[in-house]
C-alpha cells in the first residue's frame, strides 16, 4: 500500500509542503506578536474564546505562540496526463519576492517538481514510497 511522504523543502525562507490536500510554496517571515501576549494584556486586549479581542479587532491566541508565520506564494497540482505540475500564483506574491527570494524560489520550485512526479508515480504504481 502506498504512504504519503511528509514533504518539505525548505531553503532559506522559501518553502514547497504538501498541507490541505494541496503542495503550496510559502514564504515564512518573522511573526511580529511572537512573544508579545503580555504587552497585549497590558494595552487593554481582552482574551476570550480562544481570541484577544479590542474594539473591533481580533487576534487568535497562537499568533504569539511561533516566531515566524508564512504565506502563500504560489500552488501546485499535478497533473497526471502531463507528467507535470501547473503552478498557480496568488495575486503578485511573486513580483514581491526579492531578487534572492526568486531564486530560492524556483530552485524549491524545481525540487518540488521532482518529488511530486515521484510521489505521483509511486502512487499509480501502489507501492510504498
Amino acid at each position: 500500500m502506498y504512504k504519503i511522504r511528509v514533504m518539505r523543502i525548505r531553503i532559506n525562507d522559501i518553502e514547497c509542503r504538501f498541507r490541505q490536500g494541496r503542495y503550496e510554496i510559502i514564504k515564512w517571515q518573522p511573526n511580529c506578536y511572537y512573544g508579545k501576549e503580555a504587552e497585549y494584556i497590558e494595552d487593554g486586549w481582552i482574551h476570550e474564546n480562544g481570541f484577544y479581542r479590542r474594539n473591533q479587532s481580533g487576534i487568535h491566541e497562537d499568533c504569539f505562540k511561533n516566531p515566524e508565520t508564512c504565506y502563500t506564494i504560489a500552488t501546485l497540482d499535478y497533473r497526471k496526463g502531463e507528467a507535470c505540475c501547473d503552478m498557480k500564483t496568488v495575486g503578485n506574491r511573486l513580483l514581491e519576492l526579492s531578487k534572492p527570494e526568486r531564486v530560492d524560489f524556483f530552485v524549491v520550485y524545481e525540487y518540488a517538481e521532482d518529488r511530486i512526479q515521484e510521489e505521483e508515480l509511486a502512487r499509480e504504481e501502489d507501492v510504498e514510497f
